[in-house]
């Protein structure tokens, strides 16, 4: 299947490739699993549960959960990615705006808290209940690699208009923007995703001053 043609990068027009029905069905499917094993964890633990139970919850054969999924691990280690995807839409959106202003920031975290709150159950078992556990197939070590590797990337996203840095050295726009996004992360988490009681304004007013503080050199009023 194929829809409106789209230039490549050698200037040859090609035309942009669709998902098929096995493709959308299998992508369902995959989604529905893992929606179905956030709940099942949530109840039982990673470590209780059983593949059994998560296909019993997405109301599937077993065979279609190993299908997917060859173990638990697989499915924790597939949960969590789920939290990166989230994280790189936030990060993403944030580099796009056109100017970092403080009105800007509070605007872009709104959206930010809708989507956290999105992955709220999932962070709650991924996160809280741990994932860099032997449950979740990758070491200790391993998960905190993946994990820096990423947020290395993800503060690359904003940093990658130096333009907007105003002459900052590069390496510290860099350590202001890991700062700022793992500040944004740790506030949301214990807001929303531990459920940390915190008045019934919520922090974001204070979260976008801080963050604007950290990113002061790319920040204009």
């Amino acid at each position: 299947m194929s829809s409106a043609p789209v230039v490549g990068r050698t200037g040859v027009v090609k035309p942009e490739r669709r998902e098929s029905l096995r493709e959308e069905q299998k992508r369902l499917t995959r989604g529905r699993l893992l929606d179905a094993a956030v709940s099942v964890f949530a109840e039982k633990s990673v470590i209780n549960a059983t593949m059994d139970d998560i296909a019993k919850a997405a109301g599937v054969a077993r065979v279609t959960v190993y299908a997917h999924f060859p173990g638990k691990g697989d499915v924790v280690r597939a949960l969590s990615e789920r939290v990166y995807e989230v994280l790189e839409r936030n990060y993403t959106g944030l580099a796009a705006l056109p100017r970092w202003n403080r009105p800007a920031v509070r605007d872009w975290l709104d959206g930010v808290a809708v989507l956290w709150r999105e992955i709220a159950p999932i962070l709650r078992v991924v996160r809280v209940a741990g994932f860099a556990d032997s449950a979740a197939g990758r070491s200790s070590v391993e998960a905190r690699i993946h994990y820096v590797e990423e947020h290395e990337r993800f503060a690359s996203l904003l940093t990658a208009d130096v333009g907007r840095w105003h002459g900052e050295p590069p390496q510290q726009a860099h350590q202001r923007a890991l700062l700022a996004l793992v500040h944004v992360e740790s506030t949301l988490t214990a807001w929303i995703a531990a459920e940390l009681p915190l008045g019934p304004a919520g922090p974001l007013d204070l979260l976008a001053d801080s963050l604007c503080h950290l990113l002061g050199p790319a920040v204009r009023d």
